[in-house]
């Protein structure tokens, strides 16, 4: 296959979406520790993964009076771009009048983890969602009109709720390991940008001491006292595999409620997320979660709900948790792509037979500005109210540092392919020698053999660099195969923009990949991109189906 052709693939792969639309310890996902490296363990790497998903809530939220942002760094902990240093400094760039319990602005994908000499390196794509837009602007005119009662959801695929910033990028990470846990020693963000590297940081503007807010009467904020985080390795009651477990119940929701893991039929798959008593949006119990499952917009290859920044914690009788959830449309309907819905769940887990489950799940939308915490967040449920005991789940053939290994092999390939790096070798190299890349689009192509791999990451120079952001991945579901391991994950190509410029979300679907052991590590034997396509409605929307034709009025 020639260059030419393998570019023209790349192009048709991004044209037909915007149209129709890394054991016990870890080094690198090449399984190889560099010399004078300490592995990390993979307690090591949910740590820091949990750090770096507390951020964006931190920072949205201005909890604690921004203290709560300021204890996920070091005592000497900097962030560059605005360049603050130190806790008082730190926190003052997490107040402001916009931010607010229900506010969720950062959305942190793509997060790739280095061990180093010192502690960690890392780096994770940023793009941020604006909410805040007229409500007139948000319904679209997609509803069922005056007088005509609630919209049937399958007629409100492609309303408008929000749209994106114009900040886009990716953060680069050093972390290290206190007597606390691990902190952030460094922070900065890099905006998207194509072309070669970007020019290197300026020297730091270093502000004065920072005092407390002063809002606008002139009264001074109180000081809330520091609220630390606890580091998972600091909590006894979850082991490594209990938070990757956690982590990918929540990371399948998706999966199941969007398409029914790649069937249609979605309603058994969704409630079995929950468990047989639990509660969510007004249905209780597996057959109400079923139904609610099942009114959804849906079909075998649609993707819609793409959720980030999960935070897990213990608590009695098993866990919660807190993620943030955008809907995005993928130009379903004929319609250009658009996000439907934004906000953030909190959930608490609990341990069955069959591993964990959602026991309560409460969707908050989007919402800047101050609001009452007692009234928006419930209060903490008691071991009793949780239930459940901690019960041995189904084995996984996977180990931790497997699972966390092919994470890894994920994120990555995102920097590889936006990036260019090495004229696609870096990409390339990511698959096995006879490995494949194939697109279920429009105008289907298959790459195989890393000459061609390479070839197609290349694609075209003048829009890809080291600076470049676009895949953003997310809701990794990873299940050990014969030898091996298979996935599905949630793919949305945002193009940021230029020189201030709002930028597109260009479509996006789902990858479904194979994965196998190589003596240097995971690799990707086969990967296979299918685009968002919403079900035909006369199949899918049951009220539709079983009312011959007439769909019911229904509120989303």
């Amino acid at each position: 296959m020639s260059t030419r052709v393998l570019r023209s693939a790349r192009s048709a792969v991004l044209a037909v979406a915007l149209t129709i639309l890394v054991g016990a310890t870890i080094g690198t996902t090449s399984g190889q520790v560099k010399p004078g490296v300490k592995a990390l363990t993979p307690m090591d790497y949910i740590e820091i993964r949990q750090l770096v998903n507390r951020y964006a809530s931190a920072l949205d939220t201005g909890s604690n009076n921004g203290y709560d942002y300021a204890d996920l760094f070091a005592a000497d902990g900097e962030f560059m771009r605005p360049y603050a240093k130190g806790r008082e400094q730190l926190a003052a760039l997490a107040r402001g009048p916009s931010l607010g319990p229900d506010n969720t602005v950062h959305y942190v994908m793509n997060h790739v983890i280095e061990p180093t000499p010192d502690g960690a390196i890392g780096k994770a794509y940023l793009i941020e969602f604006n909410w805040n837009i007229a409500p007139a602007q948000a319904t679209g005119g997609t509803g069922g009109g005056a007088g005509s009662g609630p919209a049937n959801g399958w007629d409100l695929v492609g309303r408008k709720a929000g749209e994106l910033a114009r900040t886009g990028g990716r953060y680069e990470d050093v972390y290290v390991k206190t007597s606390a846990g691990w902190r952030f020693k460094k922070r900065d963000f890099i905006p998207s940008t194509s072309g070669a590297d970007p020019s290197p940081l300026a020297p730091p503007s270093i502000p004065a001491d920072t005092a407390p807010i002063v809002p606008a009467d002139n009264t001074r904020a109180p000081l809330a006292p520091a609220t630390n985080f606890v580091a998972p390795t600091q909590q006894s009651s979850l082991s490594a595999t209990d938070y990757l477990e956690i982590a990918q119940l929540v990371a399948s929701y998706g999966h199941a409620l969007d398409s029914g893991y790649g069937r249609g039929e979605n309603g058994e798959a969704y409630a079995a997320l929950y468990t047989a008593d639990a509660s969510f949006a007004g249905a209780t119990g597996h057959d109400q979660l079923v139904r609610l499952g099942q009114i959804q917009p849906r079909g075998p290859d649609f993707v819609r709900h793409y959720l980030t920044n999960h935070v897990i914690e213990p608590m009695p009788g098993g866990a919660k948790g807190r993620e943030y959830l955008a809907v995005i449309d993928n130009g379903s309907n004929g319609k250009a792509s658009s996000l439907f819905l934004g906000g953030h769940y909190e959930d608490t887990y609990v341990k069955t037979p069959q591993g964990w489950r959602i026991k309560t799940r409460r969707l908050f939308p989007p919402r800047s500005g101050p609001q009452d915490q007692t009234a928006a967040t419930p209060p903490a449920a008691s071991a009793a109210q949780v239930g459940g005991t901690a019960v041995a789940a189904p084995a996984s053939s996977l180990s931790a540092g497997d699972t966390i290994a092919i994470q890894q092999l994920i994120a990555r390939s995102a920097y590889a392919l936006d990036s260019a790096a090495d004229r696609g070798a870096a990409y390339a190299q990511l698959f096995t020698a006879d490995g494949a890349f194939i697109t279920k689009t429009a105008l289907p192509a298959e790459i195989k053999g890393r000459t061609q791999l390479a070839a197609f990451a290349s694609g075209d120079l003048t829009h890809r660099g080291p600076a470049f952001v676009r895949e953003y991945l997310t809701n990794y579901i990873i299940q050990p195969s014969r030898g091996a391991a298979t996935g599905r994950v949630y793919v949305v190509w945002i193009e940021v923009g230029e020189n201030g410029n709002a930028g597109a979300i260009q479509g996006g679907g789902h990858y479904e990949d194979e994965y196998v052991k190589t003596r240097d590590g995971w690799r990707i034997a086969m990967r296979t991109f299918v685009p968002s396509r919403l079900g035909p409605r006369d199949i899918y929307d049951v009220d539709r189906t079983r009312s011959g034709g007439a769909p019911a009025p229904r509120a989303q």
